[in-house]
């Protein structure tokens, strides 16, 4: 039961107003501790957007890291409805001739008229074997299956082929067609004892045909990756006349990359920039030598030549070389001009810059980027990370304190209030008395 508290009835103290007063001044010591913990949990905000920002450009390096990245190229045809070309960054770069004579297809068959898809087609148990590709799947089918019974058999049994019935408006007919194009797929079947005959080949399963520079090829599907190195084609039609593909480089899409790479790194820069200068107070990282470790390394890396890389004169290759510059505030510009000529003069110089020389195993800018990214944001002994670790344990050691400290704040107040309870019991005591007495005095 709470202990009864006269609030100055007797003394005529503000004991309310007094206790309140005592414990702020007592408080105070958790306040500065509270304010601590605001200060390093917005600092620990901070190495977050940092570590983001730092993933980002990593993200945007790999972009560029490989000559499959970087070498990006175009792919045209003369009629885009015979087919579609589309070039990657292995692409040969060059014209050729295409000429379509056959486009593969999957077999397409159908079975024997049937009046009724609800009749039994076998009076006892059976066994239609379907062969694909030199794989037999044998669907069992029971006395008294009826032909839409069946298609739901083929569907469940495995084989690669799609079952369904065709309805002329009078009969029905069981259609088998494979799901896979290309003459190795092609279909024969073994009815059992049913009267299928699945002998109706409307599409026989066949390869693609089609030449490129007067070169016979074919393929199992109309989607041929293997062709033209770097380069997928998507036949659509047979031509009646001979097309030509055009693989050009692709120097918008490569400004693209990079221009997104120079962005994530000024977002990095700007990030750290924005911690330093006067009046920044505790709550920033003002000062903080992780930051201005991963500042110095990055900008020591985007400025300097890469891995002593050099051109066929002899000259160093850097991303200065690309029209990207460091502007005063630490940041990277990129001059379109610069980077235009550069591509168009020597594309694959340029990304040898990023790419380095894998034959040789020499990293690129790309490489070394990623190594020095994951020192400082890998979750066990990155830079950063130990830094967030550093001031997490501050937080919890701190909440430590807070907790001791309103333990003590507790039973303090609780004492508090206790002695002055006893005071104004003791001062009602005293008056009570004082008032006995003088009624006794002046009898």
């Amino acid at each position: 039961m709470p202990a009864v508290q006269f609030s100055g009835l007797a003394s005529g103290l503000n004991t309310t107003e007094i206790i309140g007063a005592i414990m702020g001044a007592e408080r105070i010591p958790v306040m500065r501790i509270e304010n601590e913990n605001r200060e390093l949990r917005s600092q620990v905000k901070i190495l977050d957007e940092l570590t983001g920002a730092l993933s980002n450009l990593s993200g945007k390096s790999e972009a560029l890291g490989t000559l499959g990245d970087f070498l990006s190229y175009k792919g045209s045809i003369t009629d885009s409805e015979k087919a579609t070309v589309t070039a990657g960054g292995e692409a040969v770069p060059g014209t050729y001739s295409l000429n379509i004579t056959q486009l593969a297809a999957a077999q397409r068959t159908y079975s024997t008229t049937f009046s009724d898809e609800t009749a039994s087609l076998t009076s006892s148990d059976t066994t239609l074997t379907i062969s694909m590709n030199g794989e037999d799947t044998e669907v069992e089918v029971e006395a008294g299956t009826s032909l839409n019974d069946l298609v739901g058999l083929i569907n469940g049994s495995g084989a690669n082929v799609t079952a369904g019935l065709m309805y002329d408006g009078s009969d029905y007919r069981l259609q088998v067609v494979g799901n896979e194009t290309g003459a190795d797929n092609a279909i024969t079947f073994d009815d059992g004892d049913m009267t299928l005959d699945l002998s109706n080949t409307v599409q026989a399963a066949v390869d693609a045909q089609f030449d490129l520079d007067g070169i016979d090829i074919t393929s199992a599907t109309n989607t041929v990756t293997d062709a033209l190195a770097g380069v997928a084609l998507e036949l659509k039609e047979v031509t009646t006349s001979e097309e030509t593909i055009r693989i050009e480089p692709d120097p918008e899409l490569v400004k693209t990359k990079v221009t997104e790479f120079v962005d994530a790194y000024n977002e990095v820069i700007n990030i750290i920039r924005s911690q330093q200068g006067e009046g920044k107070g505790g709550d920033t990282l003002n000062g903080d030598s992780s930051l201005r470790t991963v500042e110095q390394q990055l900008q020591s890396l985007v400025t300097s030549p890469v891995n002593d890389l050099t051109d066929s004169n002899g000259d160093q290759l850097a991303l200065g070389r690309l029209g990207i510059e460091t502007q005063r505030d630490g940041t990277l510009l990129v001059s379109d001009t610069d980077l235009s000529s550069f591509l168009a003069e020597d594309f694959r110089l340029a990304a040898t810059i990023f790419v380095g020389e894998p034959e040789n195993e020499v990293d690129g800018l790309a490489a070394q980027l990623d190594d020095l990214i994951d020192g400082y944001t890998q979750s066990s002994d990155g830079l950063l990370s130990i830094r967030k670790d550093g001031i997490n344990s501050r937080i919890d050691s701190n909440q430590d304190r807070i907790a001791t400290q309103e333990a003590y704040l507790e039973r303090f107040e609780a004492n508090l209030r206790n002695q002055y309870t006893q005071l104004e019991s003791t001062m009602s005591a005293l008056q009570s008395q004082q008032q006995y007495l003088a009624r006794f005095l002046l009898g």
